[in-house]
């Protein structure tokens, strides 16, 4: 089932299993604890923070219902 992503990646890329997300692009952690380390990491942002607006701003239409894999 798809989920609404809460998450925006701002810096680099993440891989979540065989799934790369890169930068731009929605990204639902699988844990609270991992999106903590990638928020510290400044590896993600919180959908509503300004850089990732600014990144939605460049890309608009970016953000939809992404897959959770289940």
């Amino acid at each position: 089932m798809a989920k609404k992503a809460e998450y925006l990646v701002i810096d680099g890329c993440v891989q979540d299993g065989r799934n790369v997300v890169v930068k731009g692009q929605p990204y639902s952690p699988p844990s609270k604890e991992v999106a903590d380390a990638l928020v510290a990491e400044g590896r993600i942002a919180d959908i509503k923070d300004p850089r990732a607006q600014q990144l939605l701003g460049d890309n608009p239409g970016t953000v939809d219902d992404v897959d959770d894999g289940e």
